[in-house]
Order: C-alpha cells, then structure tokens, then sequence
C-alpha cells in the first residue's frame, strides 16, 4: 500500500499522520477507531475516530515506525504495519477500505513508502534513518547530507546557502530547538554549536521552500530529529579512525613535494535504546568520543649563549667580530625582572635554525608544537506515554571541544596555552495533550548554551611586555569570546474538524549574547631604548658598531636592562556611570528576542484538491544592550539620522532599550501569507500537481550586524599611549586612567584620530522578508518519485550597512580638484617619457606640463615629491589621494568628506534584495530491494546588490551615485548542479537474490553493501578587478572591475582552464604580460594581447561583478559496507568510506587583481584530497 508524505503543520522535530476510511463503494465510515501502536507494540500511544467526511489525522507523533490498527463495526479489522513517520512531515495515506465482515477478521498490510506530497505546495524532503545510517560522511557530522538536496548551494569555497538566499536566512533545530550560533548566523548551515554526530540524529528534514506559517525564524528549516527509543533493545559500539597513511597528499602538495602532515584521528562510542515499561516509557543514549592528535611546526628566535650571558657579539666595520658588555658600557645594572625573563627562554643549545637570527646573539629554534582536538559528546533522550491523550518527551545535548591554537602561540611552550574549551549543553521537554479525537495540543520548551571562548592559561601579572630580538617567553593573546544562550518557548495546536485541519500557535526564542575582549586591558610595555634615554648604545660609543647594528645592540641592552620606550593600555567601561576602569574587560551584553503568531488551514476540499491558507506574524524586538552601553548620534534639533551622520558638529550619546533610546524602531507589521494547493488530476496518489507561494522574515544576522554599526562609535574604550620612556621593567611607568567624556562631539573623535567613523541604524529599519513561490508536478516513477519544479524567491529589504561619507572627487563636488589630479596625472606621464621617472609636479622644463593651482593650496603644495603621493598619482588613484591627504591631516582649507570629522559614516539599512530562479528536477527511490537512490539536477540563477555572506553586512557602494553596479551574481551562485546519493545492498548471500547456502561462502560474498555521492556542478562565481581607489578610496574599492577591449565569446575563451609547467591557470597566456600581470605597467603602452585595462582617475567597473565562473567541480564519496552476523540479533558491521574516491582534484579560482604578479594562477582546490575513514561498528 503506498503511503503519500507531505509536509507538516507543526513546527517542531514531530510528524503528523492522516487518511480516510472508506468501504467497497468509496462512502466514508464515520466512527472509525483508528489505534496508533509502536512498531511491535500491543498498547496503542495515540486513538483517534474518523469524523463524518471518514477523515482522520494524528498530530505531534514521534519520527520513529508505527503499526496502525482501523476497526469499524461490521467491517475487518485492517492493521497497517510498518508505517514511517518523517520530522516535519504528514504522512497522508492513501484511502484505506475495509470490506464488510460478520466475523472477527483481521486483515494485515504491510506498508510501502512513497514519496508523493498531497497536502501542500511546501517543498520538503526527509534524509532518511538509512540515508544517515549508511552514507559515508566526514568526520560523522551530518551537516554533509545538506548539500544532497536540489537547492542546496555548495561549492566549498563560500557558505552553504539554499535557494540562492543567504546562508543565515535558514532555521536549523532539533526536536524543535534552534541550535546555531546566533550571534554569527553567516555559516549556519556549515558549523552548529553543539556539533551533532550521526548516531546523534535518526533522520533530518529539509524544506527548502514554501514553509507553513507554523514554521519561522528563517524562509527554509532544518529539522534534526534525535533517535528514539522502542520497544526492542538496540544498540551499538563503534569505533572510526582517520590517518595519513591512509590518505592521498593534496595536488599541490605533490607539486611541491610537500610530505603529508601527520594525522591521527580516532572516534569512538556507543548506542542504547529500548523500552523501560513497553508501550510507555522508552529511552536513548549515545556517547561520543573525538581525539584529535597531530602537531605543527612552530619557529622561534632565541639567545645566543654569549647574548644570554649579557654579551653583544658585533662585527665591525673591519669585518671581525668583536663583544662587549652592553651593560657596563653605559654603567647600569642588569633589571632582575628582566632576568626572569631570559630565564625562561630556552637556552641556546636549542639553536637549530641557523637561517634565523644574525647567527652572533640569536639563532632560530624550530619546534613541535602540539594541536590537538578533544571532544565529547552526549546524548540522552526519555519519552513517556502516559495515555494515549498524555505522551511526554525529554532530550537533552552535551558537548565539549577542546582545541588548541597554536596559531596564537607566540612563546615556547610545546603545548598552546591558548585553547577554544567551551562546553554546549541543549535540551528540551515536549507535552502532547489530546483532550478530544479532533484536537492535539503540543507545548514545548528549551534552550541551548554556547560558549564560543578563547580562553589562555597565561599568568600575565600586572603588565605584558614585549621583548627585542627573541620570542616572548608569555604568549600575549589575552582571552576573548562570546557566550551564546538560546531559549525557546512553543505552544502548537491542531483542530481536526471536517474536511479541515486547522493548525494554531505562538512562539517566542530568546537571545542572549554576551561578547568580551580582554586584548590591551592591561599595559603593553615595549621594550627599547627611547629617544630620551641617555643610556643608549651608539657608533660613538661602541667601537666599530656599524650603523646597521645599532638596533640589536639597544636591543640586547635593552633586555638585559629592562629598558622601557613606550606603554600602551585599552581602558573600558562597565556601565554608563563608571567611567573608564583600569583592568576591564570589553563587555557587552546583548539582547533579541523573536516572537510569532500562526494559524494554518489544510482544506481537503475533494478527494482530489487539497488547499493551503496560512498567515503568520512575526516579530523580533529590536537588538539591544541590557547595560545601555552604545553610542549613538543625538537626532538634535529634527535632524534625520543621514543628516545627524554628515553633521560634524553632532553629538555621541549613550543608546539602549533600557535607557529609552532604542538602537532603532519597532517593526511589527510582519504578517506573512501562505496559500498552496496540491492537485491529483487523476486522482490515483500517484500524480500530483503543486503550487504554492509564502512569506517569511528571517534572522539577517541581526545582532553581528547592529553590534558592528554601534560600536562605529568610538568612545567606550579608550587607548592610552604614553612615549619616549626612561623608566624599567622592574619599575615601570604607570599608565593615567583617561576622563571619560559622554556625551561627546564628531570634532573630539576626529581631533583623537582622523580615521575615526561613526554608524548609526536606520531608525526605521525593518525585518527583510522573503516572497517564495514554486510550482511542480510530481509523479510515480520507476518505483520511486520525479518531481519537476520551478522554484523562485525575491529577498526584500535585505540588510546592508553602507558609508555615506564617500570621498568627493568630481568637478561638481569640489571645484578644481579632479582637473588638477588629471594635469598633475598627465605632468607625471610627460616626465615618464622624457625622464623615466613618474614625476606629477609641474616643470616648466618638460614641454606640456602644466602648474598645479589646486595642490598649490595644500600643505608642502601637495607633498607631490613623496612616494605614497607619487604612487597614488601614478596609479590613476583620484579617490584614494583624497583620502590619504584628509587623514593625514594634510587637506589644508578642502574636506575632501562631506563631512570633514569623519573617515566613514555608516549605517544599516533595507537597501538589499536579490531574485533567484531555478529549474530543480529531482528523483527518489525509498529503500527497497535493497536499493535507495536519490539524483537531483538544479539549473539556477540568484542576483543581488550585495554579497550578503559577511557577517556584519557592512558592504559599501563603489559608487553611492551609481548602485546599478553593485548588482551581480552572489558568491554562493551555482549555474548547474547534478547530484545523486544512494545506498545499494549487493544481492549475494543468505536470503538475498543470489542465495548462498555455504556458510564460509556467504560469510565472504555475502553482506556486501556500497552507498555514496556524486557531484557535478558548475564552478563558483568570481570576478576580474582592478581594485583602485580611481573615484572612491581604496578602502571602498575592492569590488571594482577591469576595463576590457573585447567581447563576451573572446573573454569565455581567455577565461578557461589551462595546466602549464608552471601550475595551473584560468587565463590565457595571451592575456598576461611578461611580468605575470594583466596589465601593463602604469604609463606604458599595452602589451601584445593585453585586453584587461585599469579604470582611468575617476571611473569605475568595467565589468559585472561575479560574472564569470570558475572550473567546475566534481566530486564522489563512496563507501564500503560488510556485514558479519554474529547470532540473530548481533552483527559486526566494518565499514571503509573514501572521500574524493578519485583524488581528483577540482580547482578554485577566484578571479583576482589584474595587478597582481601571479594574475590568472590557480593556487588552491575546491575539493579536498582522497581521505580514507575506517570504521567498525558491533549492533544489537
């Protein structure tokens, strides 16, 4: 009997359950008992009773196998074995008949699973229990299965993304609990906090489209389901193991004939389920282990034993070498502080590197350095059915990570003493109340705890000090972080009533982020001999010391005498009334929260139509600090929030929910429709025709993004440096406590640093929404289900933060300086000709050059004899001289700003929005006959004004008066996308197609199974530039593009991959100059082939952005399943799972500056190399 899934009207990690009764004539039999048992089970968990129209539904059911019983009087009793109910997904049955009988007859059906969605337009599909069991995945995370699904954008070089949306705009729970980090939701589908492991999660839901109004916090959901437990024990054990031996190099690895890095990697742990009291109360547990043990190389600078010692060791003018004691040349004593230190550097028969150091008082020391990764993780879940009108149900998540960094080791420890050591802990509880046949009430709560920390085991004392000429004994980095609580609070119901099924609720989530920074919150001290200590070391007083060594002598003095030249300290506040602190750390505590509302029809108008209405509000409040610790421009005086930001007399005042001034406004006019029909034009559940279209608002990494545009606004902390010391390091000079001032002006930041910025949010800023629409036919075939789709979505006010404050260049907007940038461009190109030297300044010795009134006005008339100057000429770069000359204060009488107090002015706003379409045809088989298959083919196009994958959403214009350009291909955008997944149990052995009676025989051949991915796709998006400050400053031109002198056919045959002796490359040879560029020297003629051009002074894009692709990818995992039986119920299963199977290699190119010397070279992969994972799992 096949059995039709659709998706689901609850929101959570649970699945729903319906179909009709009918006798032989097709008439409906109300009153219908309709028993719901756990597989095996004699005890039904949940009754329900057909109503007139012979209709049933249950609500909130558990994703595990079921057996349904049906009995009406005076017809046979039917019971349904082996029903498969999904996460988030109803399963609508096809009409179950019974025939009249005057007997007590029982007739038992076993069901067949098909995948035919009748009761929405949602786009869903479940991972099956047998896709997660038995596919191969790295490092057992089931993050991998994701990229399985059309939609679902991949090309291992940017976030994963779904439909052409941004990657923080999908939802990921499980049993119904957010699980992502939420304070940097930008790569929420390839890093979940809590880390899950496949025998953490039975089977997980995708819906990558049209989502009911149940579900929200994002346009498409991830629903992981834990498992849970039934009435049979099972279990497991296993152990998987990664190394390099097993493993293939990477291809430029072998290029380089670079030796494979030492890896060893184990995972191991166990499984068990089953009943506590069968058909009540059941339970689960897993428990993981994760040891990572590898090394790195790590290279130091240590002390000579001489330099040790206090000797300087020098070679003199004459060629010998010569020493002296530093100390008692200038008459002081050694600093004993000082002495500690040296004490804790290795000594010098350590010196290993003699191509470090000067080889007289330093020598380099390379070293082993350990990085190792410890994990663990737990799992537990109980599920309790009180009555079939009361099912409980509790999970809880453990994890801790331990990973070391030695990527902040700076000292000479083998083991870092920095570390991320956080541990995640998650849970949930679920009350399923049914009162009545026709009404199910779901109430669910929980949380999630995620510290993101780097946390150091450094004792730093009262200050750091940063020593010369060696390695620091104390690893600097001080500690920093975040902690990141979610909480979740639900209430789903559902009232069963006729031909409809209305689904209701509310929910509510709860974010709290606290980030902190520990960095310069005590004094830095550098070491050296300042300008005003008169103990220095100098030619005159050290016989023969070159010049060049003038350095390492102070050095080594310095170090021994304890010789201080400069302090720095960060101070910061911990409310609005405490002023500076001496010692605090960088503490915020940030607060969001998410509140909805939904209602959900499912109409089942006639056998053959079903209709979708829905509406849902949503609302999240306004990101905030509970402390009020936020600067934000005062609105003094009607301003709007632009004019506040380009005034350079506006004020900076203290912001915050709790102080009444919000960061920005309320937006609660978030109402989002769903409507959907689902079609069977012949009315055999096997062909459907589906449409749909909805609403939803996302979580557009709301807090990162607000958090980055407040705190713009400098004032909260405050650096202090004082100079020229003369003190040491056992007496150090103390570091003033700054006055805090706030309120506080534009002018007083820019008088402390002319680079300073300012944001501000939009005060109406409001929640970005997305329009999602599809329609599809999907039918039976070939013993599983072809769907056919066209799916489209359009983001609408989108966030992107964004400077105002663009620097002038044009004629318009600050009369006389652009036309005197192009005369002193064009001096500088006559003086190349004549002299060979690039020289802007007028000569009146040059014929055509031309004086400079405009430059004449600036300070030094420009400085237009100093290099930077001459170089940001030379390159056309109009929009960048500008800003070198503003922030170096050398603007004389000119703002080359709007506003001249600031650097940038930035602010959030609703600016964005971006368009996919996609043609996605997929295919499934269920499992059966030992076979499980799933391909999929996705044809695609997503554009948009902004990239949308950074994670403060701070993009800026190129040109504010030009945006058109902005607007271009996404980074995650793929053009084609083929994938197909499987699972395929050989047909050889005992009970198998070719049956083998011996039992030697069937031990070798028979228990064989493979499963695995392909991927063929097409290469990622990227673009050619010439990031030039030629209008803006470079700071903001990053995005700009070649000029080129040919058409779209001679580009795609530049743009293509080629191997050469020297590497691989995706451009033509003919289009890269000798000197590897793609263009030609500033001032030169254009070589033979060049078609890639700089912009001139004051243009900008020449060409789209992203619009190229690169090489393709291609890619397959494969594994290799073998079964041993033990006894009946006990096998050993060994598995052996290959990654890139072929180790073939698919490059990555990212376009890049045609500046640059290595222009076209491909220098990395988008695929990793073959990697082997062994396993070995004992199941019971």
């Amino acid at each position: 009997m096949g059995l039709l899934a659709a998706t689901a009207l609850f929101a959570q990690g649970t699945g729903q359950i319906s179909g009709r009764v009918l006798d032989a004539s097709g008439a409906a039999i109300p009153g219908t008992s309709i028993q719901l048992l756990v597989q095996g089970g004699a005890t039904p968990i949940a009754v329900q009773e057909t109503n007139q129209e012979g209709l049933f539904q249950f609500i909130g059911v558990r994703p595990i196998n079921y057996d349904l019983a049906v009995e009406a009087k005076g017809f046979q009793k039917q019971i349904l074995r082996g029903i498969k109910v999904d996460a988030g997904l109803t399963l609508s049955l096809p009409p179950l008949t019974l025939e009249v009988s005057t007997q007590a007859e029982v007739v038992e059906v076993t069901a067949e699973v098909q995948g035919v969605q009748t009761s929405n337009a949602e786009i869903a599909t479940s991972v099956t229990n047998e896709q997660v069991r038995r596919l191969p995945t790295l490092n057992r995370s089931p993050l991998g299965l994701i990229t399985t699904q059309a939609g679902v954008n991949y090309n291992n070089r940017s976030n994963t993304s779904i439909n052409g949306m941004r990657p923080s705009f999908t939802n990921v729970t499980i049993d119904g609990i957010n699980i992502q980090d939420n304070f940097i939701r930008t790569n929420g589908l390839d890093f979940l906090p809590n880390m899950l492991l496949m025998d953490q999660v039975a089977e997980m839901t995708i819906t990558t489209s049209n989502t009911t109004a149940a579900d929200g916090s994002g346009a498409s959901q991830i629903k992981f389901v834990t498992p849970s437990g039934t009435n049979e024990y099972h279990g497991s054990l296993y152990w998987y193991n990664r190394n390099n031996i097993a493993s293939a190099n990477t291809w430029f690895g072998n290029r380089n004939r670079t030796a494979r890095p030492f890896l060893n990697q184990n995972q191991a742990g166990g499984s068990l389920g089953g009943p506590v009291l069968k058909d009540k109360l059941f339970f689960y547990g897993n428990y993981e282990l994760f040891r990572l043990r590898q090394q790195s190389n790590a290279t130091r600078t240590i002390l000579t034993q001489s330099a040790r010692q206090g000797i300087l060791s020098y070679r003199d003018t004459a060629g010998n070498v010569r020493t002296i004691n530093p100390l008692t040349t200038v008459g002081v004593n050694a600093d004993p502080l000082m002495q500690q230190f040296i004490g804790q550097i290795p000594d010098a028969s350590n010196i290993n590197r003699t191509d470090i150091g000067d080889g007289l008082n330093t020598g380099g020391y390379q070293f082993n350095i350990q990085n190792n990764r410890t994990r663990d993780n737990m799992t537990g879940k109980v599920d309790y059915v009180a009555s079939p009108k009361n099912v409980f149900s509790w999970t809880m998540l453990w994890n801790r990570d331990i990973v070391d960094r030695p990527d902040l080791a700076n000292d000479y420890s083998t083991a870092p003493k920095v570390k991320n050591d956080g541990a995640v802990t998650g849970t949930q509880g679920t009350w399923r109340f049914s009162p009545t046949p026709g009404f199910t009430n779901e109430l669910r709560g929980g949380f999630n705890l995620t510290p993101a920390k780097f946390l150091t085991d450094e004792a730093f004392g009262r200050a750091i000090f940063t020593l010369p000429l060696v390695n620091n004994p104390v690893n600097t980095f001080r500690a920093q972080g975040r902690q990141t609580d979610t909480y979740n609070f639900q209430n789903n119901a559902n009232w069963f009533k006729g031909k409809h099924s209305i689904a209701f609720g509310f929910q509510f989530q709860k974010i709290n982020t606290d980030p902190f920074n520990d960095a310069g919150n005590i004094p830095v001290y550098a070491m050296g001999v300042s300008t005003a200590n008169p103990n220095g070391l100098t030619t005159a007083n050290v016989p023969g010391l070159r010049a060049t060594d003038v350095g390492i002598a102070n050095g080594l003095l310095s170090l021994h005498a304890g010789f201080l030249t400069s302090v720095a300290q960060t101070f910061n506040v911990t409310s609005v009334d405490s002023g500076f602190v001496d010692g605090a750390t960088n503490l915020r505590r940030y607060r969001m929260n998410n509140f909805a509302f939904y209602v959900n029809d499912t109409w089942r108008m006639s056998r053959k139509l079903t209709l979708t209405l829905g509406l849902r509000w949503e609302t999240y409040t306004r990101v905030t600090d509970k402390d009020g610790l936020g600067l934000l421009p005062r609105l003094d005086g009607g301003q709007t929030f632009i004019q506040a930001l380009m005034n350079p007399n506006s004020v900076l005042d203290f912001a915050g929910t709790v102080l009444n001034r919000p960061f920005y406004g309320n937006d609660l006019n978030n109402l989002g429709p769903n409507v959907g029909i689902a079609y069977q034009p012949f009315g055999d559940n096997k062909t459907v025709i589906r449409a749909g279209f909805s609403t939803q608002f996302p979580n557009d990494d709301f807090i990162q993004t607000i958090r980055n545009n407040v705190n713009t606004n400098s004032g909260l902390a405050q650096g202090v440096s004082v100079q020229n010391l003369v003190s040491r390091a056992s007496n150090p000079t103390a570091v003033p406590v700054p006055n805090f001032v706030v309120p506080r002006t534009f002018a007083q930041n820019y008088a402390a640093d002319a680079q300073t910025a300012f944001g501000m949010p939009d005060p109406n800023l409001r929640t970005p929404y997305v329009m999602q629409w599809n329609f599809g036919i999907q039918r039976e075939v070939a013993r599983g289900v072809l769907d056919v789709r066209y799916v489209g979505n359009r983001a609408v006010k989108q966030w992107r933060a964004f400077d105002y404050n663009q620097v002038l260049v044009r004629e318009s907007e600050l009369p006389g300086y652009f036309s005197d940038f192009m005369r002193a461009y064009n001096n500088g190109l006559r003086s190349l000709a004549v002299n060979n030297t690039f020289l802007p300044a007028y000569n009146p010795n040059i014929p055509g050059s031309q004086p400079l009134p405009f430059f004449a006005q600036l300070p030094s008339g420009g400085l237009l004899t100093n290099a930077t100057i001459i170089g940001n000429i030379q390159r056309g770069e109009v929009g960048n001289l500008a800003s070198t000359y503003q922030i170096n204060r050398l603007n004389g009488p000119f703002s080359f700003f709007n506003n001249p107090n600031a650097l940038g002015t930035n602010s959030v706003s609703n600016y964005s929005s971006a368009a996919y379409h996609g043609l996605q045809m997929d295919y499934r088989r269920t499992f059966r006959g030992g076979l499980q298959m799933q391909a999929n083919y996705t044809y695609s196009k997503v554009m948009s004004d902004a990239s949308g994958d950074g994670q403060t959403r701070f993009e800026p214009f190129l040109d504010m008066q030009n945006p058109g350009i902005e607007r271009g291909r996404v980074p995650f955008d793929l053009t084609h996308a083929f994938k197909v997944n499987g699972v395929w149990d050989l047909p050889f052995g005992r009970g198998m197609k070719f049956d083998i009676a011996n039992p030697i025989l069937n031990q070798m051949f028979g228990g064989w199974s493979v499963s695995g991915f392909m991927t063929l796709q097409s290469g990622n998006p990227f673009s050619i530039t010439a990031p030039r400050g030629t209008l803006n400053r470079t700071a903001r031109s990053a995005n700009n593009t070649a000029f080129v002198l040919t058409d779209k056919a001679r580009l795609d045959d530049i743009l293509s991959f080629r191997m050469t002796p020297d590497g691989p490359y995706f451009v033509s040879a003919s289009a890269i100059g000798p000197d590897g560029r793609g263009v030609a020297p500033d001032g030169r003629a254009p070589f033979d082939g060049q078609i890639f051009y700089n912009p001139a002074p004051g243009m900008i894009a020449g060409l789209q952005r992203n619009y190229f692709s690169g090489p393709r990818f291609y890619n397959t995992d494969l594994a290799i399943l073998k079964t041993f039986p033990i006894t009946e119920g006990q096998r050993l299963e060994f598995r052996s799972e290959w990654f890139n199977l072929t180790n073939t290699p698919s490059f990555y190119f990212n376009g890049g500056d045609i500046n640059s010397a290595t222009f076209g070279r491909i220098t990395a992969t988008a695929s990793s190399r073959r990697i082997i994972q062994f396993g070995l799992y004992y199941k019971f």
